[in-house]
């Protein structure tokens, strides 16, 4: 597979012109763009005995983040690509624990806290 690096400062262009476009609301779109790449790092680490352990690094091989430590309800991040806003992130991590869990998740942003996130189990 081939993988196409953009810059941060190039995120963040693209993220205010998706928030001109869209009034806004770039949060969702974001999130969806997040959700996939997410679905892509789990298809690779899918079989994987350390599943959270092969995602932080997949995600720092990527540039995602420098480091992520993902407990059972929470994720924490250092260092994210996209700087204090997250979306993008929290796509990624919501694809990430339902793969694990199998089962929806609703990621929350913890505010005050950088890209912290609270994870939520939809359903049950």
């Amino acid at each position: 597979m081939r993988y196409v690096k953009i810059s941060e400062e190039e995120m963040k262009k693209t993220r205010k012109v998706y928030d001109e476009v869209l009034s806004g609301t770039a949060s969702t779109l974001l999130f969806s763009v997040g959700h996939v790449i997410g679905k892509g790092i789990v298809k690779e680490i899918k079989d994987e005995k350390d599943f959270f352990k092969k995602a932080s690094e997949l995600m720092k091989e990527r540039g995602w983040v420098k480091d992520v430590v993902f407990k059972e309800r929470n994720a924490a991040v250092t260092s994210p690509a996209e700087g204090n806003k997250c979306d993008r992130l929290r796509g990624i991590i919501s694809a990430v624990y339902e793969a694990y869990y199998n089962q929806p998740v609703y990621c929350i942003r913890i505010k005050g806290r950088g890209c912290a996130f609270r994870i939520e189990f939809l359903g049950g």
